[in-house]
């Protein structure tokens, strides 16, 4: 099983081998850095499904710092985390591409679940889509432990597409190329296949699969956001 990888920066060592620690026994494939020196070849070696980073970072200021490492990692959810909670630092670490502000002192199951809601983590059951699984196998949709239906072969493909783009805009053609390998798809299809993955998924209030005009269609967890492309 594909383990979600977590890259943790932060200059409090105490503080980062106690997370570190916490996020491993959690399942999680988690390094730590204590410095912004060299942040760009950590991550582009490690590819890591979510950036932590704290506000302060020695003398350098890991929001400043999200311009450069989205060059490396356009796509990866960064969340931060600081004991500052003046609300115009949370706001300029939200405009800079973070997707949530964690406040210090927080609890790892805090972090843990921040975590699990802005990445597409792998559960033994396969792909974790707010309160659902996707299992590979066999296109199983879970609730939990309790099955809740067997996807069709496109249903399967599409969610799995658009979970693997949480929180952004997946285009039509992109999603034409994924179904139906690049031929031309029926539009009325396209659309039936959204209204069905809408039902199934509607259990979950956090999860909402939108429509973005002219353009395509974009499955997110409510209270984050969004990227469109």
């Amino acid at each position: 099983m594909e383990k979600t990888k977590v890259l943790f920066v932060d200059d409090d060592i105490a503080l980062g081998q106690v997370v570190i620690l916490a996020l491993r026994a959690s399942g999680y494939a988690a390094e730590y850095c204590t410095t912004l020196v060299g942040i760009q070849g950590v991550v582009q070696e490690m590819q890591p499904d979510i950036m932590v980073l704290d506000v302060e970072i020695g003398e350098k200021n890991g929001i400043d710092a999200v311009a450069e490492l989205k060059l490396t990692a356009p796509d990866t959810p960064v969340l931060f985390v600081s004991s500052h909670i003046a609300g115009s630092e949370v706001a300029r670490a939200l405009d800079a591409g973070g997707i949530a502000y964690l406040r210090k002192p927080f609890e790892m199951e805090e972090l843990v679940a921040y975590i699990r809601r802005h990445t597409p983590c792998f559960h033994p059951k396969g792909l974790s889509i707010g309160m659902f699984n996707l299992r590979a196998g066999d296109s199983m949709l879970f609730k939990g432990e309790e099955p809740v239906r067997r996807l069709t072969d496109f249903e399967y493909k599409l969610l799995k597409l658009l979970a693997q783009n949480m929180n952004q805009t997946v285009s039509r053609e992109q999603i034409v190329q994924e179904l139906w390998e690049g031929t031309s798809g029926s539009e009325q299809s396209l659309n039936n296949y959204v209204a069905r993955l809408r039902k199934y998924l509607s259990e979950d209030e956090s999860l909402s699969l939108e429509t973005v005009p002219r353009t395509g269609y974009m499955l997110s967890i409510l209270g984050t956001q969004p990227r469109v492309l």
